[in-house]
């Protein structure tokens, strides 16, 4: 608090710093009018003891406040442009500022460091870092851009199929076709099946071209609006592979598309985690001008706040085109490993995920390894919670963070290289299948995670020489915090000097204006967990894999059932000494929790579900009394990931001994 005392002090100096230093007015010279002042004064008494908190140490005003009331009779202490006066004895009013600390320095930048993967772990002696303002400015946040410059009219670009006239073309259900010129863009928000009918179209840094396949696309206003546009391909550009009615039209470099909605329950997931309730509809600021195009779909014209365009930058562009052409080697099967690193806020994951679309046009099947265990693309972890999926090999490192356990998460990183190696890589090309592309190789694209200091880069280092990979494409942008100096440059050029004799690409990072900053990662992690939980994944039957190399296939989920929430929904009851062999704690603090307390801990825990080769572990020996307990000691060390894979995850609601 900022008491009448420090405001006629801060007046009286900057009154005196104005003055020479011969003639202060706040203490003149007697003369022969004024009496002279007292040598022996009377002491004063001193005041009595006040309860209420200093908040001024040295003179010094506090400048951390958190509230600011105005008392009546007092003025702030404000001398820059008109002479100051007494304003304790005035009868203007002071702004009283409360603040929780007692002083700060003046001129002091200060940098709070928080991070979702435990990069802070470097600087834990000092959180609180004093910094210089960089001569780099940041970015401000561009104005409203238009996202949407297709204008819907029906029945001249805009036309609904009834029931009838979309089986007879050869589709589904109700169906909004949608005819495209060559200059148009269209945004939609929601969640909807897009099928190119004629021509050819780019979304998200991908082509897609006429085909009998429907792409479910699924857009929260939490992540960035894809942008839909006509692209010029020539595959299947003549061919009809639909009948469209007459009444369609279709322009020459044009494209058709029809748009169906989905029935999957995503929606729900909002009244389950309140923060993103709504986010697959318009906003407030968006509800006036959003024209819907189908249930569940709506046209968005213009960004908002809260609403942003996903923007390829040009780099990334050159990168991905260029990244098509395989090294030269002596092996005559061209196999591609392609790493993406860079620091977390970057864009390094959707760099990878418009990669993996990209590789997907020329390859049948594209494996992906998820090496950011805080930010995970398909499994539960990160923020994309709308196609959470069944890995085909995956090992439980127990925390968001491989801080705790470096060691482990570099073994089960190298397990899943070997994996990759031996059963991925290659298989036998499927004669009958139609498809034009690749059958017999299965690229692979690494995320590295965007813990880029001390440990995090040592790990991200070996991660790399482990992977050998034939492409690198690594991020350069802004620190999380703070800008850098200069802008760095960006290119695409083979670098000779690199020891591990891969294409370098030095790409840029995603704009900070263009990051929707309404939901944190702490948001994103709880979401895509509570989606794990509540999706329905197809059930697999011996039909489900019809080809051999259809084992592969990756099991996504397809609905999600949220009407209720998992505290009412019935758990599965087993017999924990019949299921399960050992309990193995991991993670922050896991040595530490003793036998007596371990059913205490496992009450209300998420908890990997691991099978191991039989053999490979010890058992554990239990009380010979015969006493009924788990089978747990303590600090006990995690099965080898060469010998074990985790199946999922699991919520024990309860433990009854």
């Amino acid at each position: 608090m900022l008491s009448a005392i420090a405001v006629r002090r801060a007046a009286q100096a900057a009154l005196e710093s104005s003055q020479p230093s011969g003639s202060k007015h706040s203490s003149p010279l007697p003369t022969p009018s004024t009496p002279s002042p007292d040598p022996n004064p009377e002491p004063k008494r001193p005041n009595p003891h006040s309860k209420r908190k200093s908040s001024s140490v040295n003179g010094q005003s506090s400048r951390n406040s958190k509230k600011a009331k105005i008392r009546p009779g007092r003025v702030s202490a404000t001398a820059r442009y008109f002479e100051s006066k007494n304003v304790v004895e005035g009868g203007e009013d002071v702004i009283m500022l409360e603040s929780s600390s007692d002083s700060e320095p003046d001129v002091q930048a200060n940098l709070v460091l928080d991070s979702s993967d435990d990069s802070e772990a470097e600087e834990t002696q000092n959180p609180l870092v004093s910094i210089e303002l960089p001569l780099y400015p940041q970015p401000s946040r561009s104005e409203p851009s238009q996202l949407s410059t297709f204008r819907p009219t029906r029945d001249l670009n805009v036309y609904e199929l009834s029931a009838d006239e979309a089986n007879a073309t050869g589709l589904q259900n109700e169906t909004s076709v949608l005819s495209i010129d060559r200059e148009e863009t269209l945004a939609l928000l929601g969640t909807y099946a897009l099928t190119v009918l004629k021509g050819s179209i780019s979304i998200l840094g991908v082509t897609l071209s006429a085909s009998k396949v429907a792409h479910h696309v699924f857009v929260p206003r939490s992540a960035p609006i894809p942008i839909l546009r006509c692209a010029s391909s020539d595959v299947h550009a003549d061919l009809n592979i639909y009948s469209l009615p007459p009444r369609i039209r279709h322009n020459h470099g044009g494209a058709v598309v029809a748009i169906q909605s989905l029935d999957t329950g995503v929606e729900g997931l909002g009244r389950i985690c309140r923060v993103f309730d709504g986010v697959f509809e318009p906003s407030r600021w968006q509800r006036s001008s959003a024209e819907v195009i189908r249930p569940g779909v709506s046209l968005v014209t213009h960004s908002t706040r809260d609403v942003l365009p996903f923007v390829l930058p040009e780099s990334w562009s050159i990168a991905l085109n260029a990244a098509e052409t395989l090294p030269s080697s002596a092996d005559p099967i061209p196999l591609s490993v392609y790493v993406v690193k860079g620091p977390k806020k970057s864009g390094k994951s959707t760099f990878a995920r418009t990669l993996l679309n990209r590789l997907l046009a020329r390859f049948q099947r594209v494996a992906y390894l998820e090496c950011d265990v805080g930010q995970s693309e398909f499994t539960p972890g990160g923020p994309p919670f709308t196609h959470p999926s069944l890995p085909y090999r995956a090992h439980y490192v127990g925390a968001t963070s491989p801080r705790c356990s470096p060691a482990h998460y570099l073994a089960a990183v190298q397990a899943l290289l070997e994996t990759y190696k031996l059963e991925v890589q290659t298989s036998m090309p499927d004669d009958e299948s139609i498809d034009t592309r690749v059958t017999d190789i299965t690229p692979l694209v690494i995320n590295t995670m965007g813990w880029t200091k001390g440990l995090g880069a040592d790990l991200n280092a070996k991660i790399e020489e482990l992977a050998e990979p034939t492409h690198v494409f690594e991020i350069i942008g802004p620190e999380e915090k703070g800008w850098p100096t200069a802008p760095p440059a960006y290119d695409t050029l083979y670098s000779q000097s690199a020891p591990s004799k891969a294409f370098q690409y030095t790409l840029e990072a995603i704009s900070p204006h263009l990051t929707n900053t309404h939901f944190n990662a702490v948001d994103q992690r709880n979401l895509n967990i509570l989606s794990y939980f509540h999706s329905i994944f197809p059930s697999i039957t011996s039909a489900s894999f019809p080809s051999p190399s259809a084992p592969l296939r990756q099991m996504t989920a397809t609905k999600w059932e949220t009407s209720h929430p998992l505290c009412a929904r019935y758990p599965y009851e087993v017999d924990w000494s019949q299921a399960f062999d050992q309990v193995i704690l991991i993670g922050a603090g896991y040595e530490d929790v003793i036998p007596s307390e371990i059913s205490n801990v496992l009450n209300g825990a998420i908890v990997g579900l691991v099978e191991c080769e039989p053999g490979t572990e010890d058992p554990v020996y239990l009380d010979p009394s015969g006493a009924r307990e788990l089978p747990y000691a303590q600090a006990r060390h995690p099965p080898a990931p060469s010998t074990s894979t985790c199946h999922g995850l699991a919520l024990i609601r309860a433990y009854l001994a």
